[in-house]
């Protein structure tokens, strides 16, 4: 733990020779013990800095998929000694990922840095619930009452979560930010009030936090909110600071942002996001593409931490509509103009493969609204957005489709120009 808690404030030298051992380490046990990574492109002859691992294929889910997620794991490893996590289906496809113990154990010392870097809001002995829609294991350090939580599955009904919550009086929450609106449109006024007198801080993970949803969540809870960057296939990537900063975790993880080609892109231009676990032995991923949208900024934050920082722009670069133009809006524009249209609860996205787009809004029952009025609403705001007018049907949902993982199918497009 104290490795951990030091690496964060390392000098920039310090920080690119760590990572460069991390991928050289990397590199020599995948090109030795995993079978997919046993072919001529893998063989580059050495790597003199960190900017040679551009020189490697990137690798995508349908890449491991096609190939099998076999040739992909150490087989030094079996199933029972492995901690699995499958992937939530967002992007369509469902892989089982594997981490080997140390690395696993790692991820956990770096979940304590991530609670660490709230300045004090939550601590070892505060009480925590946890949203989550499938079971978590239990950490040794919680075992001895130390960040000591109660998991809720997400899937209940919402006055089932409410009152589990009431009963914990928790000093701090954590899940999906899609949960966490729903949790706060399910409770009423009375009920906020009663949870904020022992609540200090809310944490959000697994999918996209926007500007707009970061405001909804602090300003109905009433305590700041921390984001944490994760992946099933890489788990802890990188975790907010006090400053409001999206820090990698660069003492795990290697973080390129590329250009659709996979050529890296200069710090504060926004690109693709690839990530490489170098500790992962178990199942390494090497320039594993995650989708998302981003920049990277290497200068230090104010908080102190020397870790480079990572912004979120657009979401996942696959979640987005094709307008006849040929230009994408991404789905944080209509998680964007759900947060921002009173009446509006949440909205998906689907374009069929002609290139219709249909936006379905989930009315929030507590307002009111009629739903022409939502619908008109919608329209001018996303015309808006976009600058002009374009066409789109818009229908009314009872709920949100979610993937298998519990996150939310945001946009759906199977139109391809």
């Amino acid at each position: 733990m104290r490795s951990v808690t030091r690496a964060q404030h390392l000098d920039r030298d310090r920080l690119d020779q760590l990572t460069l051992a991390g991928l050289r380490d990397a590199l020599r046990h995948a090109r030795t013990r995993v079978a997919a990574y046993g072919d001529g492109r893998y063989d580059i002859g050495g790597l003199h800095d960190a900017a040679d691992f551009a020189r490697l294929p990137m690798l995508r889910k349908a890449d491991v998929l096609a190939a099998g997620e076999d040739r992909f794991r150490d087989p030094a490893f079996t199933r029972d000694q492995v901690t699995v996590y499958t992937t939530s289906g967002t992007s369509g496809q469902i892989l089982e990922a594997w981490h080997d113990p140390a690395n696993y154990a790692h991820d956990r010392a770096c979940n304590i840095r991530r609670f660490a870097a709230a300045g004090g809001r939550y601590r070892p002995w505060s009480r925590l619930v946890h949203f989550k829609p499938f079971p978590l294991d239990t950490a040794w350090y919680q075992r001895l009452g130390i960040f000591r939580r109660s998991v809720v599955y997400s899937a209940l009904p919402v006055r089932t979560r409410v009152e589990h919550l009431l009963r914990e009086r928790p000093h701090a929450m954590i899940g999906y930010p899609v949960m966490l609106r729903d949790l706060l449109r399910g409770m009423r006024p009375d009920e906020l009030a009663a949870l904020r007198r022992t609540l200090r801080v809310v944490f959000t993970e697994s999918e996209l936090l926007t500007p707009e949803v970061r405001r909804q969540l602090t300003e109905g809870f009433g305590v700041p909110v921390f984001n944490e960057y994760s992946a099933y296939e890489l788990m802890h990537i990188a975790f907010d600071c006090a400053e409001g900063q999206l820090h990698i975790a660069e003492d795990r993880v290697h973080v390129e942002i590329v250009d659709p080609d996979g050529r890296p892109v200069p710090d504060g231009a926004e690109g693709h996001v690839v990530v490489t676990g170098w500790r992962e032995r178990a199942m390494p991923l090497l320039r594993y593409w995650l989708g998302d949208r981003a920049t990277r900024h290497a200068e230090r934050c104010a908080c102190g931490r020397t870790f480079a920082r990572l912004e979120l722009t657009k979401g996942r670069a696959d979640d987005y509509v094709t307008l006849p133009d040929g230009e994408r809006i991404y789905a944080g524009t209509f998680i964007g103009m759900a947060i921002s249209t009173p009446g509006v609860a949440e909205c998906m996205v689907r374009q069929d493969p002609a290139g219709n787009i249909t936006v379905w809004l989930v009315p929030d029952a507590r307002t009111g609204h009629g739903f022409d009025d939502l619908a008109r609403a919608a329209r001018e705001w996303l015309h808006g957005s976009a600058g002009r007018p374009f066409d789109l049907d818009v229908r009314r949902a009872d709920t949100l489709e979610l993937t298998r993982g519990g996150k939310g199918r945001f946009v759906v497009s199977e139109f391809r120009r």
